[in-house]
């Protein structure tokens, strides 16, 4: 057990240094070193009041991720011929 769980480890371990690796290859963000004003951030603010802006998003994301899922979820059974 203990063979395998070593194994284990040093195929992670590869995996991990060879996606490093390709991170290490993109290109800084560009966004990283703009600021956003004081003035907007409070517009932000109160916007965010009427309009909420997070939840949205939150709702948003939960949608598309259950969308995702049920049509992969419909290819695999396609794949499979399971359904038409």
């Amino acid at each position: 057990m203990e063979a395998l769980k070593s194994i284990w480890n040093s195929i992670t371990d590869v995996v991990d240094d060879i996606v490093n690796a390709i991170v290490l290859l993109l290109p800084d963000s560009p966004f990283k070193d703009i600021e956003i004003p004081a003035e907007v951030k409070e517009l932000f603010g109160y916007v965010n009041y009427f309009v909420p802006v997070g939840a949205m998003l939150t709702i948003g994301t939960a949608w598309l991720t259950a969308i995702g899922v049920y049509y992969l979820y419909q290819t695999i059974l396609r794949w499979a011929r399971t359904i038409k």
